[in-house]
C-alpha cells in the first residue's frame, strides 16, 4: 500500500540470481529465499520496489518470466546487473523505450524527488549516459541513484578485489562533484553495508540469496538469511535499514 503525504517509502530486493529452473545453490533454494522476502515486503507499506541487478543467475539462464508472475500487482523497477543482459531484460521487463546503446538507463519523478537507474551490467558506468538525466538546477539531495554495482570501493575484501565496477574511481570522482546525488543504492556486494565517500553515501542491500562476508579476501559465505533493505525519505533525511530473515 502506498504511504501518504511526502514521505517515500521504497523497499530494495537485490542479487535474486533466478534461474530458469528451481535450482538449490550453495546452501539454500534460490527461489524460496527470494519468495521468503518478497511475501514479507508485501505487507510492508511502501511505495515501490526496486529489484537493483542479478535478477538472473546468468546470462543464458534467467528467470524473469517466473519473476514477473510473482511480482504481479507490484510497483516496481528494475535495473540490470552483471549477470543479467540488458536486451533482455529490456524485452521482458517492457523497458525498450529506455534502453540506448544496449544500455538502460532511465529517470522517475515522484513526490518531489528524482530517481535515476542506472545501467551497471557491463561493468562499467557510462557517464555519459548518466549526466544528461541528472537535473543541475535541482537543490542538494534532490536526486536518487540506484545501480547495481558500488560507484566506489567498499572495504569488502572479496568483492573490492575481483569484482568492483571497472571506472570506480572515475565514478566516485562524478559522483563527488555532483550535489545533486548524495545517496546511492545499490546491490553486487552480497552484503549489507554503508559507506560515506566525501561527498555522498553509498548504501548496499543485501542478496537475496546469501550474504558474503566482508573481512576475508578468499569467497566465505556468511549466511543464507535472504535480506531487504527499507529507504524512508522525508524532506531531505533519508534512513536506510537493512534486514534479515531467520
Amino acid at each position: 500500500m502506498p504511504l501518504l503525504g511526502d514521505r517515500i517509502r521504497i523497499i530494495q530486493l537485490s542479487d535474486m540470481h533466478i534461474s530458469s529452473d528451481d535450482i538449490e545453490r550453495n546452501g539454500s533454494n534460490i527461489r524460496n529465499n527470494f519468495i521468503k522476502a518478497l511475501n514479507t515486503v508485501k505487507k510492508i507499506g511502501h511505495d515501490f520496489i526496486v529489484l537493483s541487478g542479478d535478477l538472473g543467475h546468468d546470462l543464458d539462464d534467467n528467470g524473469y518470466d517466473w519473476l514477473k508472475n510473482k511480482l504481479n500487482g507490484l510497483k516496481y523497477y528494475v535495473i540490470p546487473g552483471n549477470h543479467d543482459v540488458s536486451e533482455i531484460m529490456a524485452d521482458s521487463f517492457g523497458l525498450k523505450d529506455k534502453i540506448h546503446s544496449g544500455k538502460i538507463f532511465y529517470k522517475i519523478r515522484f513526490k518531489g524527488k528524482d530517481f535515476i537507474f542506472a545501467d551497471t551490467s557491463i561493468e562499467w558506468l557510462d557517464i555519459s549516459m548518466l549526466d544528461p538525466l541528472i537535473n543541475r538546477k535541482l537543490k542538494k539531495n534532490s536526486t536518487l541513484l540506484f545501480m547495481h554495482h558500488p560507484p566506489s570501493l567498499c572495504n569488502a575484501k572479496h568483492m573490492d578485489t575481483y569484482y568492483p565496477l571497472s571506472n570506480h574511481i572515475e565514478a566516485e570522482k562524478f559522483l563527488n562533484g555532483c550535489d545533486q546525488i548524495c545517496h546511492v543504492f545499490c546491490g553486487h556486494y552480497h552484503t549489507a553495508h554503508h559507506i560515506k565517500k566525501e561527498n555522498f553515501t553509498i548504501h548496499i542491500a543485501p542478496s537475496t540469496w546469501y550474504q558474503i562476508g566482508r573481512k576475508l579476501k578468499k569467497f566465505n559465505i556468511l549466511h543464507s538469511r535472504p535480506g531487504y533493505t527499507i529507504i524512508d525519505i522525508e524532506d531531505d533525511k533519508i534512513h536506510v535499514k537493512n534486514h534479515f530473515l531467520k
